[in-house]
């Protein structure tokens, strides 16, 4: 009996511990660190265009001559375009500014990197 009292003890101090961890992180900060280790590239305008017509994303290289690094190959990407229309993003209102000051609809450009 002594024993099960001890282990729901330790288990109870246990869940109290990390309890306030948890509570403080509903209405805090949670801060990211990092850095982006491998070599990115621009996607041209050209890119851009056709990825825009595209019913799936379509997948590029970058060049090798953007960022020589010798023995490194080429880092490939997938490209999609889409509409903000029919998004949170539409009502957003730094995209409707955005929109109003070139007097397009903007698009949403997304590389994923392989």
């Amino acid at each position: 009996m002594r024993i099960w009292i001890r282990k729901t003890l330790v288990a109870g101090l246990v869940a109290m511990a990390f309890a306030p961890a948890a509570a403080m992180a509903d209405g805090g900060t949670i801060v990211f660190s990092g850095r982006i280790v491998e070599p990115t590239c621009a996607a041209s305008g050209q890119r851009i265009g056709d990825a825009q017509g595209a019913d799936a994303p379509r997948h590029y290289r970058c060049s090798e001559a953007a960022n020589p690094t010798p023995g490194q190959l080429a880092q490939s990407y997938a490209l999609s375009v889409s509409d903000t229309v029919g998004t949170p993003l539409a009502s957003d209102p730094l995209i409707v500014y955005f929109g109003q000051y070139l007097s397009a609809q903007p698009k949403l450009v997304t590389q994923t990197y392989d």
